[in-house]
């Protein structure tokens, strides 16, 4: 009886053994054939999520084909060789264009060997065997892609909540280097790596909730990924805890990882809900300059939202950002004078609030030594002030 391959190896449009699988800008992984197919056809939605393709590059999921072959392997299933898999992988290393004897095998034959090592050995050698593949992570896109066929990063992601500091590290690491290529950040969150950074990031020691933070800000870069972490029901509201409760640096992470989220519309109000607001206002009475002007570039985001908006337009809020008018640094006066100018066109309560803690005063200078951005915001908060009939 022919075996009968699992349900995530299958392709979603032709329903076949995948043979040469690759990942569409959506984060679903598709046969390279048949989703090529479909974008021939003139397509221009996922035909999985339904989601416009702003981006149709097909991204190889190499962890996955190493998968595949594996079950193949086991089960005595001929695979159909993928028409488009030379094409899809950078050039291969050789002794020639490296000077160094079979590297690309060598290569290989350490990453297996390291991959049994983690799947089988104990706390110190599952350590040693992720600390080299950290190593080998800062060794180019042939290591990297070594590393990926070897399946040995969901093996990585497993460590991301080992329980042992160094190894969590060290498995950190191995991702954030990974996910420096923008192919790579959508590689591992269709691996499914957001599950387990969000869980390091909610109940890992300090160390390890800075590390998933970080993770996520490089992550987030990718306009999908921000949909898909921000989709997450805890991801933003770990962040948020993180950015209370977090020693300096976590505040720091946070807040940027958060400002990278922000910037996908639906993400504002989750992060509203989550209680962003109260925690970035607090930040400005810390007095630090550099956690401030981090905090009002978020806060700025979220004046762009309904949500955003009526959470900063209390009373405590605009003492807040007038005091940022009057003592912070240009970067924090230009981004607190373009809040409180978007929160007083919305809102004429807001504006007599701010009329009276005396924004007036501190907003003229401004227009005479802000940037472009600074004396336009300004502007907008000046006539809004002028026009406020007490």
């Amino acid at each position: 009886m022919a075996a009968v391959p699992p349900d995530d190896f299958r392709c979603p449009i032709s329903l076949e053994l995948m043979t040469d699988p690759v990942i569409l800008a959506t984060g679903q992984t598709f046969d390279r054939v048949s989703i090529q197919r479909w974008l021939d056809s003139g397509e221009v939605h996922c035909p999985m999520t339904k989601q416009m393709l702003y981006d149709t590059k097909l991204i190889p999921n190499y962890a996955l084909r190493s998968l595949i072959n594996q079950w193949a392997e086991t089960n005595g299933v001929v695979l159909k060789k993928p028409e488009e898999l030379t094409r899809s992988r950078p050039p291969k290393v050789t002794s020639k264009n490296l000077q160094l004897p079979l590297r690309d095998e060598i290569q290989t034959s350490v990453v297996e060997a390291l991959v049994k090592q983690i799947s089988q050995g104990g706390m110190m050698q599952r350590r040693e065997a992720v600390r080299q593949i950290r190593g080998l992570t800062n060794e180019g896109q042939e290591a990297k892609l070594c590393i990926a066929e070897a399946a040995a990063i969901p093996l990585v992601v497993k460590c991301l909540t080992c329980g042992d500091p160094q190894t969590e590290e060290h498995a950190f690491r191995v991702l954030l280097n990974l996910s420096v290529d923008d192919d790579w950040k959508v590689g591992l969150i269709a691996e499914g790596a957001l599950e387990k950074i969000v869980q390091a990031l909610e109940e890992g020691s300090m160390e390890t909730r800075v590390h998933a933070a970080v993770l996520l800000t490089s992550l987030a870069i990718v306009d999908v990924n921000k949909a898909t972490i921000g989709s997450s029901p805890d991801a933003i509201p770990a962040l948020v805890k993180l950015l209370v409760y977090g020693n300096l640096r976590g505040k720091k992470d946070a807040t940027t990882a958060l400002d990278n989220l922000c910037r996908y519309p639906a993400n504002k109000a989750r992060a509203v809900a989550a209680g962003i607001v109260p925690a970035l206002l607090a930040l400005l009475k810390e007095g630090r300059s550099d956690t401030a002007e981090r905090a009002l570039v978020v806060l700025d985001l979220l004046s762009t939202c309904a949500e955003g908006r009526a959470a900063i337009g209390q009373e405590t809020a605009m003492a807040s950002l007038v005091g940022q008018l009057r003592t912070g640094t240009n970067q924090s006066k230009e981004n607190a004078a373009a809040v409180l100018a978007i929160i007083c066109q919305n809102s004429p309560q807001a504006t007599r609030l701010v009329s009276r803690a005396g924004a007036l005063e501190h907003t003229k200078p401004l227009l005479l030594h802000g940037t472009p951005r600074a004396k336009r915001k300004a502007s907008a908060l000046i006539k809004c002030l002028k026009d406020y009939s007490p």
